[in-house]
């Protein structure tokens, strides 16, 4: 097995079922050998019912909760038999050549511990998928909105049609190797929704292996998932993340956040109030 494609699914109905469709449609088993690991949290749209009619095809983990998003790529990863494993979102449409492409390039880089490949809007316009590892600074900037400082950070002025090194790329296509996986360990659950990705890649770097753009490979991406209207509770849930972050690798100075974020979790809840 080559490629083990796992993707976490919440009531995405509509999305899944274009998701897989996309995969199957422009990747032939002839021209690289994958299976599709798909871990439903206890959507209630519909998705089971059709994720379990496609039980010759896939293979379907039916969680009775929703145990989030970390911890759904865990179980799918932990059974995943491919050399290599793709986290992929939901939300997206697989281009064909893109599966072949990024396998042959681990392949053919023995210091390519992952690789991602471009994100395109649905009108074929590039989405913003890479950043520098954030320093201590750039939350600052950031949670005092001062956001023009960390064009650095953003990538703002990357050139997405070169392939290049990536320090982290967004969990939405991420293709690791799997025994690279199994020494360094999953997604840390702790992270709920945030920073999980973040906190992947950069255990990946630390284990001596890079991460690679290819801008000759490509989806489409949706987008679902918006963070703008949380609630105040998912909203707590972060930000919590975000300081779990900051604390594991800075240390005693992430400490000085903590107010800044508290402060900035009671105002944004009260204007969305």
């Amino acid at each position: 097995m080559t490629i083990s494609i796992v993707i976490a699914n919440w009531n995405t109905k509509s999305l899944i079922e274009d998701c897989v469709n996309s995969i199957f449609s422009s990747t032939p088993f002839s021209e690289v050998n994958y299976e599709v690991i798909i871990i439903d949290n206890a959507s209630t749209d519909g998705s089971r019912e059709y994720l379990r009619s496609l039980n010759d095809k896939i293979t379907l983990i039916e969680n009775d909760t929703n145990v989030g998003y970390a911890k759904a790529c865990n179980q799918g990863m932990k059974i995943s038999q491919g050399k290599y494993i793709l986290l992929l979102g939901s939300d997206t449409i697989m281009n064909k050549g893109t599966l072949k492409t990024c396998a042959d390039f681990l392949d053919a880089t023995p210091d390519a511990g992952a690789v991602s490949c471009k994100l395109l809007n649905p009108d074929g316009s590039i989405q913003n998928s890479l950043k520098k590892f954030p320093k201590l600074k750039n939350a600052f900037y950031t949670y005092l909105s001062f956001d023009k400082l960390n064009r650095e950070y953003d990538m703002s002025d990357f050139d997405y049609d070169s392939t290049c090194e990536a320090e982290q790329a967004a969990a939405t296509f991420l293709m690791i190797r799997n025994d690279l996986l199994k020494e360094i360990s999953y997604f840390d659950e702790s992270y709920r929704i945030l920073y999980n990705d973040v906190d992947l890649c950069s255990r990946i770097w630390k284990a001596g292996y890079k991460i690679y753009f290819l801008h000759t490979a490509s989806i489409i991406h949706y987008g679902s998932h918006s963070t703008k209207n949380a609630d105040f509770a998912l909203r707590k849930i972060m930000y919590s993340d975000i300081y779990r972050y900051y604390s594991k690798h800075f240390g005693f100075k992430a400490k000085f956040l903590y107010p800044i974020l508290a402060f900035r979790l009671i105002v944004v809840s009260t204007i969305k109030a």
